[in-house]
């Protein structure tokens, strides 16, 4: 009779117990990953004060991908048809026409719903307007063990090894070409 009152009690108690999200997890967690493939033309870029950027309209970074998810922008410093993904931020050395060294520097930022691109010039003398476009890739995961594995160097962040990582995982993977 003990027992039955107890398996009664652990019963009721236990079935009452819900689950409101008050814990601050995601409601909905996707194991996938997104790519947006998209070149900013030299006529993309917006003046802002010392540098310029560009935005990239990206609905898929929502709260719970800002919070929990894990972002990459790649820049293509090879061709269309060879290309060679390098990670932002970086740093471009130049020289003008007039044998002035100087260097441009990119950036990503993330927000809600787009990713910024700022592009900062360090000419000494005249301020540097991008002359060419550039393709970027910014890659949007979600998977929790790609993430964790990221975020703790156990993956490279070399574009390549992201994908390879990816596809082991057999995580699905939407591309979205933004030109």
């Amino acid at each position: 009779m003990k027992y039955l009152l107890l398996s009664i009690a652990l019963l009721l108690g236990l079935s009452a117990c819900t689950y409101n999200n008050d814990h601050n997890h995601p409601t909905v967690y996707k194991s996938d990953y997104t790519t947006f493939i998209y070149t900013i033309t030299p006529n993309n870029w917006v003046e802002n004060g010392d540098g310029l950027y560009s935005d990239i309209n990206a609905p898929e970074l929502t709260d719970d991908m800002l919070q929990f998810g894990y972002f990459i922008t790649y820049i293509n410093i090879g061709t269309e048809n060879d290309p060679i993904y390098s990670e932002l931020p970086q740093t471009l050395f130049f020289t003008d026409n007039e044998g002035t060294p100087y260097t441009v520097e990119m950036y990503p930022t993330y927000k809600k719903g787009s990713v910024r691109i700022e592009y900062f010039d360090t000419h000494p003398t005249n301020k540097q307007f991008p002359t060419k476009s550039y393709t970027y890739r910014t890659v949007i995961i979600s998977d929790p063990y790609v993430v964790n594995g990221l975020k703790t160097n156990e993956i490279s962040r070399e574009y390549e090894s992201v994908m390879q990582e990816m596809n082991k995982q057999l995580i699905d993977n939407k591309q979205v070409i933004l030109d």
